[in-house]
């Protein structure tokens, strides 16, 4: 009789009020506190936020490891992606610039346009052409001044679908900064060109990045930015037919005003 007795005697104090697990292990759900955001559920013994495969978290957090983790990406609105779009309570990238209520798609994402759109050079102003449907600035005109050009500008080649100076872009960009300091008073136009291959929209943004790249470069060497001005021809200018002529295509041509 004697374990008998000892066994009524244990569930006796186990029913006893106060007498149960110490936090974080339960028994049951009324073992573990939580609050009113976030209730708790007693899973395998222990307290946790949420139980797997149960609607526990609340809207854009998952249940990961018993705690409720935001959800990577998720979203309700495009204001919550950045650049990119909301689309099924997911951060996705544009594909279109119909997609981007006034900007324009710009590999993925959305960024705030600041050219003229257009169908022909008649919707741009005179000194613009019409280009991958936007207008930018004309193709460089005779240039009056040449025969008193101090030195003669290099043309800076890049590689493919790259807008990053190469250490041979970079020497030729340096010597163009010491032929620049010779006339502190003339201007520069830094022309950004690309092969045929990709969009035309794509193409006039990249030949734009490595204009950038190479008056970024000259400005950091002391050429004063109101001197250097960039135009961004994209492919309109493009003859190369195979890899030796589209290498030639790929550069930025520096001509003096």
């Amino acid at each position: 009789m004697r374990p008998l007795v000892l066994t009524v005697l244990w569930l006796l104090l186990s029913a006893q009020p106060g007498c149960k697990p110490e936090y974080p292990k339960c028994d049951k759900d009324a073992h573990c506190p939580g609050n009113k955001e976030n209730k708790e559920f007693c899973v395998d013994g222990t307290c946790q936020q949420c139980r797997p495969g149960r609607s526990d978290c609340p809207e854009g957090r998952q249940c990961k490891s018993g705690r409720c983790e935001a959800i990577p990406g998720w979203c309700q609105k495009n204001e919550d992606c950045a650049t990119r779009l909301c689309v099924n309570n997911r951060c996705t990238g544009c594909q279109t610039d119909a997609q981007c209520a006034g900007g324009r798609c710009d590999r993925g994402s959305c960024v705030a346009e600041s050219r003229t759109r257009c169908s022909s050079n008649d919707d741009c102003a005179e000194s613009e052409d019409c280009v991958g449907g936007f207008c930018v600035p004309a193709g460089p005109r005779a240039n009056r001044y040449a025969a008193k050009a101090p030195c003669e500008l290099e043309t800076v080649y890049f590689d493919f679908n790259e807008a990053v100076l190469s250490a041979e872009a970079t020497a030729l960009v340096d010597k163009n900064v010491e032929c620049v300091k010779r006339a502190p008073q003339r201007g520069v136009v830094l022309i950004g060109h690309t092969d045929p291959r990709g969009t035309e929209e794509y193409n006039l943004a990249l030949s734009e990045r490595r204009a950038q790249a190479v008056k970024e470069r000259m400005v950091r060497l002391g050429t004063p930015a109101h001197q250097l001005t960039t135009l961004p021809r994209g492919e309109i200018d493009a003859t190369g037919t195979d890899e030796t002529g589209w290498a030639r295509d790929r550069r930025v041509e520096s001509q003096w005003r």
